[in-house]
């Protein structure tokens, strides 16, 4: 493994907040480096350039003069080559054949032996490769040398310029500027670390959450802040979706319970009659018609019980499918009611209209449906009360309503009546898992039905469900 697989596995093994620090500090110490680069390569600029073209510019100048000179040579005038040179360039000519400095515009400026003392080795890259750049005492000189000769005789030009004359300022200068570089980047990390733990606090917490949530309970929820900011929008969110699943797992178990206690009930009531009989009941003829009769019902009532457990678990799993068929709805009520008929007793029930009518559909689903709402019907209404069947054809659809004259629902129950295992009223002696309901909006659902509710306490309720009416053609 190389070394930038080895920074990498350890750049991932880091948290967010160190990530977005580092980044954001790399960033900051790069933008930094720019900058100073940017603003030492402008000082230099601004210091090498000014000195360079006045040098240029004096030794176009001097060239001219030496023009001149080559024309009339005895009547030479030292002064003539002050005059071209630009305020600040210093000219020395020297004599190589004799050794002696014989034109010196400024006797104060440092002697030529003294700037070759100073010369530094690797120009600044500011300034030309043929000229010359020293260091003398606390200044920096720049040299351009230009060469003569006349009937034998060699001179050599030197030209001076002071680049600045106080280099300490700028080696605090660079100094200051790494200083500052270092403190920067330090700030930058700090501030960085600092906010980026801030900003990340709400997913921190939104992690702790959900590992108490996989470990232990699901009360906790993530804190809101006051701005307006992805984050808080996100915790938003999530508190919603933990607030949807609370009450789905709430349902989840109180069907889970009602189921339990339903499925109890029979179970008990066989082993009740089974154990009876096996006392001694079979012998008693009129005993053994009653257990018949007893665990026949019981049996009817699991039936039920599982097959709505059946059509919700499909359902849950997006594989309910019916097999469906063109439909006689007036032969389906009519079959219903003679059977509700039979084992329904303490009510009156009544069948107003039976619309003929064709639907499309699974004839089993659809009659499990409607009883659903028959036997809900019969459930919440007290003895004596009255139980109305009716059904027309409006256009293309077919409006089947069943009303009772029931407890009624409530109006803050009447969105909760197809959740599952909600009950109108738990105090209540009524049997019943709380599935039936939820298992008709199930079908009704499948088979494009719609369902409306209609409901006044103590006055009873009316359910009317909208079919469409199959297109024979």
């Amino acid at each position: 493994m190389n070394v930038i697989d080895k920074i990498k596995r350890k750049v991932n093994g880091l948290e967010i907040s160190a990530k977005i620090t580092l980044g954001y500090s790399i960033f900051f110490g790069i933008m930094l480096v720019i900058i100073n680069v940017a603003m030492w390569a402008g000082v230099m600029s601004a210091l090498y350039s000014p000195a360079e073209k006045t040098i240029q510019f004096s030794m176009e100048r001097v060239k001219k003069v030496f023009s001149e000179l080559e024309e009339d040579y005895d009547n030479y005038n030292p002064n003539a080559f002050r005059g071209a040179l630009v305020a600040g360039v210093v000219l020395r000519a020297v004599d190589e054949d004799r050794g002696i400095i014989f034109i010196d515009t400024d006797e104060t400026y440092p002697p030529i032996e003294k700037f070759y003392e100073g010369i530094l080795l690797d120009p600044p890259m500011f300034s030309r490769s043929d000229w010359e750049v020293a260091r003398v005492g606390s200044a920096l000189v720049y040299c351009a040398k230009m060469n003569y000769s006349h009937e034998g005789r060699n001179v050599t030009l030197y030209f001076f310029r002071t680049i600045t004359s106080e280099l300490r300022f700028f080696d605090i200068l660079e100094t200051t500027l790494l200083v500052l570089d270092v403190i920067g980047v330090i700030f930058a990390i700090c501030v960085g670390y600092f906010l980026s733990r801030r900003v990340l606090k709400p997913i921190k917490t939104m992690n702790d959450l959900a590992r108490e949530i996989a470990f232990e309970k699901m009360e906790g929820r993530i804190p809101i802040g006051t701005a307006d900011d992805e984050l808080n929008r996100l915790a938003k969110t999530l508190n919603e979706m933990l607030d949807r699943l609370q009450k789905g797992i709430d349902r989840q178990n109180e069907f889970v319970a009602n189921a339990s206690h339903d499925l109890r009930q029979p179970i008990t009531a066989f082993l009740g009659w089974l154990s009876l009989l096996k006392n001694g009941g079979i012998n008693d003829p009129e005993l053994l018609n009653e257990a018949i009769d007893v665990l026949g019902k019981e049996s009817d009532n699991m039936e039920k019980l599982m097959e709505n457990i059946s059509i919700l678990s499909r359902s849950d799993r997006n594989c309910l499918t019916f097999r469906k068929e063109i439909l006689d709805l007036s032969d389906i009520v009519s079959e219903i009611m003679r059977s509700a008929k039979v084992y329904v007793e303490a009510h009156t029930i009544e069948l107003i209209s039976n619309a003929p009518a064709k639907i499309f559909g699974n004839e089993a689903a659809v009659k499990q449906l409607i009883r659903a709402f028959l036997e809900n019907a019969v459930k919440y209404t007290p003895d004596g009360g009255n139980i109305k069947v009716n059904s027309v054809v409006e256009g293309d659809k077919v409006l089947l309503s069943i009303a009772d004259s029931g407890i009624g629902i409530a109006p803050e129950n009447q969105s909760k009546i197809f959740d599952r295992g909600f009950r109108v009223d738990n105090n209540s002696e009524v049997k019943g898992s709380g599935l039936g309901l939820a298992m008709a909006k199930t079908i009704a659902d499948n088979h494009k039905i719609k369902i409306s509710v209609d409901s006044e306490l103590g006055k009873g309720t009316t359910f009317t469900l909208t079919i469409p009416v199959a297109d024979e053609t």
